[in-house]
């Protein structure tokens, strides 16, 4: 479930339908509801009505605030529709929503189990108290809850899953025509990053200064959710790189089109819970640059994803440079290899039993003690 779903373009609401979507094609023996906080309701699809964060009153509040606000009036409006519809699991990763739902059990009831999707990633000391079980989606991160003293009957690691029949190299035979509808030149050569148009966290300031170094046939493009930074971010890349940049916020679907459309994929958090638009590269054979971190190590175990440390002024500008000047078909055997190493560890039709499997064991699993 997802409070924003429908209305928010992120990694989490992503996630949330892909798993929907997944469960109903690989599980079908999975009685599955999808409660969503926006867009129409459909089969085993339910839209709870709350305060989203974008409209009133909510965003006449600090931004802390409103998601609060929306997370809490998303729980309280859900909770009779837990109750009502006798729902076993509830499966979720806003840690708001989740305490929300915590505190309701305690109070008035419920036999549903609380399984938190830790997608922040959130430190061990702001979860492990308000749900029953944890997912965990990297192994530094198993490793973290456990070193915090979780144990590890309350933790599974399940990565994140991704669609490998969306995101496939077969969308690079639509470059020409998906350049044109950005209005690339056909002859440019196209950074790409999918991630939420903002300088904190995603740090797209860092990717226009390091990109805006490279030469005139560079563009950049940023696919994702606008945030309060956009506009800004929009003036920083017209002063720096006039014309050669694109932000747009397509729908999941057509974000397939933009990797075949791109010649290299950066993303420039220095810290990711998965990191979900570093696997749709690889699965669409795209030369990945991201941040050097252990969960990165862990991601990018046995592809030709490239680590570097983009902490450093002109480290990912190098690193770009070295990449667009080689010619288009170099690597193709590596990065057919990275698609491949990505489908095993991290597609559907490999993990939705993981899936499946964690669900079974959370109904075997004792509720965590209703302590204040």
């Amino acid at each position: 479930m997802s409070a924003s779903l429908g209305r928010v373009l992120r990694g989490f609401e992503a996630f949330t339908e892909s798993l929907f979507t997944a469960l109903s094609r690989h599980a079908a023996a999975v009685d599955v509801t999808l409660f969503q906080g926006g867009e129409c309701a459909g089969e085993r699809r339910v839209v709870v009505r709350n305060f989203h964060r974008g409209d009133a009153p909510a965003r006449w509040l600090p931004p802390l605030i409103a998601s609060r606000l929306q997370n809490r009036s998303f729980a309280l409006a859900l909770y009779p529709k837990l109750i009502r519809g006798g729902y076993d699991i509830v499966h979720y990763n806003e840690l708001t929503m989740g305490s929300a739902l915590y505190h309701l059990r305690r109070s008035f009831g419920g036999h549903y189990k609380l399984l938190y999707c830790n997608g922040a990633p959130s430190p061990p000391i702001h979860y492990h108290a308000r749900c029953d079980v944890a997912q965990v989606l990297t192994g530094p991160h198993y490793d973290e809850a456990v070193a915090f003293g979780m144990a590890e009957r309350r933790l599974f690691q399940v990565p994140y899953g991704v669609d490998d029949t969306l995101f496939h190299p077969r969308h690079k035979a639509s470059r020409e025509s998906i350049r044109g509808e950005l209005g690339l030149p056909p002859a440019a050569r196209v950074v790409l990053s999918v991630a939420a148009i903002k300088r904190e966290h995603k740090r797209v300031d860092y990717l226009i200064e390091e990109t805006a170094r490279l030469g005139s046939d560079v563009w950049l493009v940023v696919a994702g959710q606008q945030t309060d930074d956009t506009s800004d971010l929009g003036r920083m890349a017209e002063q720096t790189m006039p014309g050669r940049w694109r932000f747009v916020s397509w729908p999941r679907a057509r974000v397939a089109d933009l990797y075949g459309a791109a010649d290299v994929f950066a993303l420039c958090s220095l810290t990711e819970a998965f990191g979900l638009a570093t696997i749709e590269a690889m699965l669409s054979e795209v030369p990945v640059l991201i941040h050097d971190n252990p969960v990165s190590h862990w991601l990018a175990d046995g592809t030709a994803a490239r680590l570097i440390d983009m902490r450093q002024r002109g480290a990912l500008t190098r690193a770009l440079a070295d990449q667009l000047q080689l010619p288009c078909d170099a690597g193709a055997a590596e990065l057919a290899l990275s698609r491949e190493t990505a489908r095993t560890r991290f597609g559907w039709e490999h993990i939705a039993g993981h899936y499946v499997e964690m669900y079974r064991e959370t109904m075997q699993c004792a509720r965590h003690p209703d302590t204040p």
